[in-house]
């Protein structure tokens, strides 16, 4: 990347932490501007930051995991006639924004405590400011999806299996972070368990069988789904 771009992109996002000033805690925007002050492509991969420069353009589409992960679901489930249910939507939601602008029928609605507050529902949108959980009451949902959701990747696979409702999960850390109930050694420990108890929820409960890829370009952790056997 040439360093006139690389400048404009970083007074770009220095520009939207400006005008946005409570979505970021000053820890999370240090790391923005640390990762958008670099020179390769970090800032594109990096939770804090790929949020805000989807939103700004910033990210070329080879490079884009939204797209990358917008193209497996249609690939593996569609888009149109879905109630989708997106857990861990971020604080400005682009994956859920992008799949709307997709969607020719069918709605996705958000979970996530951490929406913003000046980002409103849109129609086939609706945003939930709240932790999705293994009670959350989806009554009309019928496909899963999230898109690295920390601790929000083992509701979104007991609500599924449960309810048997489709899903697709990419994956990401979430081994031992402290929390009193955090028994894992290491994130690919969690893991492990994870697609575990992913593989059990779908065959208990006739759901197919669980499939699992890689797209090394954009994550070192996995995407899950099910597929019905044919």
């Amino acid at each position: 990347m040439n360093n006139d771009k690389k400048i404009a992109e970083y007074l770009a996002v220095k520009k939207f932490l400006k005008e946005h000033p409570d979505y970021f805690n000053k820890g999370e925007q240090s790391s923005i501007e640390y990762y958008s002050s670099k020179k390769n492509d970090e800032a594109y991969l990096k939770d804090v930051t790929r949020e805000i420069y989807d939103e700004l353009g910033l990210i070329p589409e080879d490079k884009n995991i939204y797209i990358a992960f917008i193209e497996l679901i249609k690939q593996v489930f569609g888009l149109d006639n879905k109630n989708i249910v997106e857990v861990g939507g971020g604080i400005i939601p682009r994956l859920a924004e992008r799949i709307k602008l997709q969607q020719k029928n069918g709605t996705i609605t958000v979970y996530d405590p951490r929406l913003a507050k000046d980002i409103d529902d849109t129609e086939g949108m609706k945003l939930k400011r709240e932790q999705f959980s293994s009670a959350t009451d989806i009554p009309d949902a019928n496909l899963l999806i999230g898109l690295m959701p920390c601790e929000g990747a083992t509701p979104l696979i007991m609500q599924a299996t449960k309810k048997q409702i489709d899903f697709i999960l990419w994956l990401c850390e979430g081994g031992p972070h402290g929390e009193p109930f955090d028994f894992y050694e290491s994130d690919e420990e969690w893991i492990a368990s994870t697609i575990h108890t992913a593989r059990r929820g779908i065959e208990d409960n006739n759901m197919g069988e669980l499939r699992k890829i890689e797209l090394k370009d954009y994550s070192e952790y996995p995407i899950i789904y099910n597929r019905h056997k044919k």
